[in-house]
């Protein structure tokens, strides 16, 4: 008898037990394949609990709502902000922005540059252009209005070139950008 007749006489004759043992093996992978299934599952619930749980004790739902009311408070101190920059910057436009000194000798028996005019504008070109007359016995002031640049009042050569200085030193660029919707 070959070799090949002898093992198909072996398994005809021990088939139950062939088989019993074919099905014990694949049950035991099963076990196996199941219980590493299971360990596995173990090990991923627990990061999810610790990915759900906070460093408080707040899962990941309440952090999320937690930190989009701090988004929606920081938007809206923001714009706050924004807004009273914008207030500020609108006075500002109304503060002196240009000054403008000639310092001179008005009269030649003073001997000194005693005597000056000051010209003070805002971001509009208005203002005042304000003058003293320093003699050796008396002294004088004047004030003379500036709107757009201009004085309703005559200005002597001093004043005029105060005024001018004021004019060439205004810098007012200062815009904000709008506000950003939320």
């Amino acid at each position: 008898m070959s070799a090949l007749e002898q093992l198909g006489l072996l398994f005809s004759q021990h088939s139950e037990l062939l088989l019993a043992a074919i099905a014990g093996a694949v049950l035991l992978a099963a076990l196996l394949a199941a219980i590493a299934a299971l360990v596995r599952a173990r090990r991923l619930e627990e990061r999810y609990r610790r990915l759900m749980m906070g460093r408080e004790g707040l899962n990941l739902e309440e952090l999320l709502i937690h930190h989009g009311e701090l988004l929606q408070e920081g938007q809206h101190h923001r714009q706050e902000v924004a807004e009273r920059l914008r207030e500020i910057e609108r006075r500002l436009q109304l503060t002196v922005a240009g000054v403008g000194l000639v310092r001179y000798n008005a009269f030649r028996e003073t001997g000194s540059d005693l005597s000056y005019s000051l010209a003070l504008l805002d971001c509009n070109l208005d203002g005042v252009v304000l003058t003293s007359l320093f003699g050796r016995d008396e002294s004088r002031c004047y004030g003379k209005p500036v709107q757009r640049g201009c004085s309703s009042h005559h200005l002597s050569e001093e004043e005029s070139r105060a005024l001018e200085e004021a004019r060439r030193k205004i810098d007012c660029r200062n815009e904000v950008p709008p506000a950003r919707g939320n």
